[in-house]
């Protein structure tokens, strides 16, 4: 008999044992479950009759989510994987006919045929322990379109180690070595299914509810074998296992390092980056045909697709202006969806995105870039994504000179050593590891720019309030002989480290994406420009520091106080479009306000709320000077 043959003849004979075992426990309620699908497909069928698809489709994604699922499991055992797989898919074909408009008479034919199918399983379900043998080649589930998944062939090498390991177990514990066995089987849970990503990309592609039942049969494996059941249930759960992780496979995303070396793989094979605008433009097409459920539809088109792909990142190493308005089409139209909008305004609005969509397939599309054309973008990128943290950097520096603090400043250099260092670190553990939950960069620059602006905004108040003459020598009085407080210093740490560690995370991931790809003499030319690039900006912070120093001390501080504001409400509205982008916050469009993207202003009310709310307190705190000003002038003139 040949090890696949002794394998399945294995798991019959830990199927019967487990039978056996568990007769005093209840059947499960097969018959039950159907005939609540069987109810569920019924209302969906009138309310579809009725002219309510929307509601129809809901029923019928009910009736896979919260039912058949219960099924799954035992059909895969007593029937097949791939009768399994059938019946789940056929849930998405029905869904997939509503939302085509098919007629009443064909959606009604279709659910009734799957009713029956069903039906005829239950004897089966009940009858229980009846295997079909099948290939151990990875069976690829038809999709919802009926459009064929493929397997990445590095989920099929981290499966056939998981087969190998959880065997090796198997053939341990029938030696009676009992500790290599649980070890075997430990190693293939946590090196090969966890360690992998492959654990992180079933949670996050298919559900936290498979990943949890994977994660449960290792520890009902681990459970046999701590409890001395027969080697054959031990060896042949083990392979019912690695099958049903193989019938997960098609269509399973990669992520963390795989992903990286696969698009870069992609890029040096030439990506269509045509396709790429294309399946995007499908899925959109699919969420608007959706209506308001197809908001979350964009979105995952946003990182499934235009992310995922590398799109972003090439485009946004290349022009990061456009980079944004890309991004904002998704955001816009999952808004526009959540709100349903007409129709004609989201006609509008998808044909603005496809317009977009074309021409980054056709910048990303050309001939491969010339070294010149790398030393640009390398040297954009570096004074772009630059010249804001250096702003800040070199006001609060100019503020130390001034203020005969001079000797304070390495604490500041100090702080943008710390954020560099600590940008790239995390840039590579987005890569790395952040990928693999959801949005998770997107959540980490959002958050660090509202944590930003909420410091900016504080220091520019207090800048602004040091600017009147008055208020200005009892604050050198105050120092003279002394020190800034820890308290002061600390704040101003923190203010330069926010503002460099939220520029150099980003720069890193684009250059990451402008170097993917290229060879060696292209490698140069990124070189030199972010070499000209770091030039470039040493002399606008020369000029900016010694610049401020010739200021009158009232200017500079308003000028500066005024500069901190303005970057604190840049942040406050890009912090939240992160957030959306992120998938953390749900957008509500607000159609009559205008979007202006390098000021971070955009027309939804989770990113004008913020901005309105620094607006409102920055005429109050004006307001609140003024008076303190008038206060001091009475004072001055009062006679002594």
């Amino acid at each position: 008999m040949s090890l696949f043959g002794f394998r399945r003849f294995g798991l019959g004979v830990a199927l019967a044992l487990a039978l056996v075992s568990s007769a005093a426990v209840a059947a499960p309620d097969y018959r039950g479950l159907v005939d609540r699908i069987d109810a569920l497909l019924a209302a969906a069928a009138e309310d579809y009759a009725a002219g309510r698809p929307e509601p129809a489709r809901a029923k019928v994604q009910a009736s896979y989510f919260e039912i058949f699922e219960n099924l799954e499991g035992p059909i895969r055992v007593n029937v097949s994987a791939k009768r399994s797989f059938e019946l789940e898919a056929e849930f998405g074909k029905i869904r997939k006919l509503i939302r085509d408009g098919a007629p009443v008479a064909e959606v009604q034919a279709r659910i009734a045929a799957h009713v029956a199918a069903l039906d005829a399983l239950v004897p089966q379900l009940e009858q229980g322990h009846r295997i079909t043998a099948e290939s151990t080649e990875p069976h690829v589930a038809p999709a919802a379109d009926d459009a064929p998944r493929a397997v990445a062939p590095h989920w099929s090498r981290v499966v056939d180690g998981i087969a190998a390991d959880l065997a090796a177990g198997a053939e341990a514990y029938a030696r009676g070595d009992g500790a290599a066995a649980k070890a075997a089987i430990a190693r293939a849970q946590f090196e090969g299914y966890k360690n992998s990503l492959l654990e992180t990309a079933i949670r996050r592609h298919l559900s936290q509810r498979h990943d949890a039942a994977l994660n449960a049969e290792f520890g009902r494996i681990l459970g046999l074998v701590r409890d001395g059941r027969p080697a054959a249930m031990v060896a042949a759960s083990g392979v019912a296992l690695a099958d049903e992780i193989r019938d997960y496979l098609p269509g399973l995303p990669l992520y963390g390092p795989a992903a990286e070396r696969a698009k870069v793989e992609a890029e040096r094979a030439g990506v269509d980056w045509a396709k790429v605008a294309a399946d995007v433009m499908d899925e959109v097409d699919a969420a608007i045909a959706e209506r308001t459920a197809g908001a979350a539809r964009v979105q995952d088109a946003y990182f499934d697709l235009f992310e995922a792909s590398g799109m972003e990142g090439r485009i946004g190493a290349r022009d990061a202006g456009f980079k944004t308005a890309l991004e904002g089409h998704f955001s816009r139209l999952a808004a526009m969806l959540a709100a349903d909008r007409p129709e004609a305004e989201l006609a509008q609005a998808r044909a603005a995105m496809a317009t977009d969509l074309g021409r980054a397939a056709a910048m990303l599309g050309g001939a491969a870039e010339s070294p010149f054309a790398l030393f640009v973008y390398a040297l954009t990128i570096l004074l772009r994504e630059g010249v804001e943290a250096m702003l800040i950097v070199a006001a609060i520096v100019a503020y130390l000179a001034k203020t005969g603090h001079g000797d304070k400043i390495g604490v500041i250099r100090n702080s943008v050593a710390v954020a560099l260092g600590l940008s790239a670190v995390t840039a590579v553990a987005v890569k790395l590891v952040f990928d693999a939950s959801a949005a998770s960069q997107e959540v980490l620059e959002g958050a660090t720019m509202l944590l930003a602006a909420a410091v900016l905004f504080s220091m520019s108040y207090w800048l602004i309030s040091k600017a009147e003459a008055e208020q200005w020598a009892a604050y050198i009085r105050d120092k003279v002989g002394g020190s800034l407080s820890s308290g002061s210093l600390k704040a101003l740490w923190f203010a330069s480290f926010l503002a460099v560690y939220r520029e150099g995370a980003e720069t890193v991931l684009f250059y990451q994406a402008l170097l993917s790809g290229t060879d060696a003499t292209g490698a140069l030319a990124v070189a030199g420009g972010f070499g000209a690039g770091c030039v470039g900006l040493g002399a606008i912070y020369l000029a900016m520091r010694f610049g401020a120093m010739k200021l009158p001390i009232r200017p500079f501080f308003r000028l500066t106080g005024g500069l901190l504001y303005l970057m604190a409400f840049v942040f406050a509205g890009k912090g939240v479009m992160e957030l959306v982008e992120g998938r953390v916050i749900q957008p509500r469009l607000v159609p009559w306000l205008p979007e202006f993207a390098p000021l971070g202003i955009h027309p939804y009310w989770e990113s004008a709320l913020p901005q309105l709310g620094l607006v409102a307190a920055a005429l109050f705190a004006a307001l609140v000077l003024r008076r303190r000003s008038a206060a001091i002038a009475r004072a001055a003139e009062a006679p002594r």
